[in-house]
């Protein structure tokens, strides 16, 4: 082409996407949380059709329960990703995907995932067995217990889930090394076949072990993905590591460890929630939490995609120290991001405002306005501090461990004495006051010290 001639134009649709910051990995990403939120309501539909109040309620405390897997990652995938691609810099994949670049680099990169996955397979283990256990007791205690048939579709969830957790590492390093398009491509594929599963399977009577289903769709799409894409990458770690050895005790542990506290108890901040309705409630109010909170958490999810997909660019400007162009795409993202979770957060709550007004048959399946639009304020709060400890976290650093400690069990038991006293209203109520007006404003004071003490050479 001439210096004279000038490229062609893109298409409207195309520009728009670059107005708002959407790349590749970033369409990909939020096409995976829309088609969640659009694939939603038919699956939601067919819930609660085909299922009682009291299934219902076991249906989304199952998927609360296996959310406990958090306590079991000692923040592993973070640390992966972090690590990796502060490593990717020097790193490269050639056309075969055959991870090329500094040997050096290669063998430190080979260590750390040998000892992941390890430890992962071992965490996997433990999980299995102590959530399977768990579940047979918290569910048996529930007064519809004895009229569905709960148990073994409840311990293959946890052997299906125990599965998906020991590929944990495999996913981590492969974000990390800026593969997140991929990923998120994997994501959108597994989560249209998820769907249709289950969309077929629930007519069909299939009743309590959807949730399993579902995992188990999840689980073949991920190993199929990576055996089938990424085998000369990964056949990269079967070699034994000759270069310098990570050493974990120095280089990692000190940030691997606060951030696994972190998410230890960070459980109490928010998916404590439904346990507690369920628990001092009954199963329908907690089936009408679970719908509205899923609903809400794949708008939040789609909306921090933004920013998230960016997580390995972060590591590597990091590790450059090109801290100017950090700072444009991580305020450029944020700013779309946070603006959409408003927008999309006022829909939601007009539409369950009509259904009531309307005297929409399933309407009383969601929870009523007022607690809609104290999750709605809450989680924009949520998705501001996230994006917060995204960056800063991007340095693999993460400070504050005993205020947020001392933040996750004041955010619990505030949760809890709230959710007991008065439902569901009371859950909503206590997880906006703690993340909208506690912890944001804190945040923020922690974040520009932290970034301006860390930036401050450059």
């Amino acid at each position: 082409m001439s210096s004279s001639e000038t490229p062609p134009q893109r298409s409207w649709p195309r520009r728009a996407l670059n107005r708002m910051e959407v790349d590749r990995a970033t369409f990909y990403a939020v096409a995976t949380r829309y088609w969640q939120f659009l694939s939603g309501p038919i699956t939601l539909w067919l819930v609660v059709k085909y299922f009682s109040p009291e299934m219902q309620g076991f249906y989304v405390t199952f998927w609360s329960v296996i959310g406990l897997q958090m306590f079991f990652e000692l923040a592993f995938p973070q640390t992966i990703v972090t690590m990796t691609s502060h490593l990717w810099s020097k790193l490269d994949l050639d056309e075969h995907r055959r991870l090329i670049g500094d040997e050096d680099s290669i063998s430190r990169l080979t260590h750390l995932m040998r000892i992941s996955t390890a430890v992962q397979a071992g965490l996997a283990i433990s999980f299995g067995l102590l959530a399977g256990l768990f579940g047979l007791w918290f569910f048996a205690d529930d007064i519809a217990a004895d009229k569905l048939v709960w148990r073994a579709p409840w311990l293959t969830l946890v052997g299906l889930s125990s599965c998906a957790f020991a590929l944990i590492p495999f996913l981590a390093v492969l974000e990390g090394c800026d593969q997140v398009r991929e990923i998120h491509k994997l994501n959108l594929v597994r989560g249209i076949a998820g769907s249709i599963a289950v969309w077929i399977a629930i007519p069909l009577g299939a009743a309590l072990w959807i949730p399993a289903l579902a995992t188990a769709v999840r689980l073949i799409c991920e190993l199929g993905w990576m055996v089938g894409k990424y085998p000369r990458f990964f056949a990269t770690f079967a070699r034994r590591p000759t270069g310098t050895p990570i050493a974990w005790r120095k280089e990692i542990w000190p940030f691997q460890s606060k951030l696994m506290l972190k998410g230890l108890f960070n459980y109490f901040n928010a998916d404590v929630m439904l346990p507690v309705l369920f628990r001092y409630q009954d199963s329908v109010v907690a089936g009408q939490f679970g719908l509205s909170w899923n609903i809400l958490q794949s708008l939040r999810g789609a909306c921090s995609s933004w920013v998230r997909t960016r997580t390995p660019r972060f590591g590597v400007l990091i590790a450059e120290r090109n801290y100017q162009e950090l700072d444009r795409i991580y305020f450029q993202v944020g700013k779309v991001a946070a603006t959409l979770m408003a927008l999309l957060g006022a829909c939601f709550l007009s539409g369950i405002i009509g259904l009531d007004l309307l005297d929409f048959r399933y309407a009383h399946r969601f929870l009523p306005a007022l607690p809609t639009a104290l999750l709605i304020i809450g989680l924009w709060a949520a998705l501001i501090i996230e994006f917060q400890w995204i960056y800063l976290h991007a340095h693999g650093k993460s400070p504050y461990l005993a205020i947020s400690l001392v933040g996750c069990i004041t955010s619990g038991l505030v949760i809890w004495w709230m959710g007991m006293e008065f439902g569901a209203v009371g859950v909503s109520a206590a997880f906006l006051f703690m993340h909208a007006i506690l912890y944001l404003p804190l945040s923020t004071l922690g974040w520009i010290h932290l970034r301006r003490n860390w930036h401050r050479n450059e």
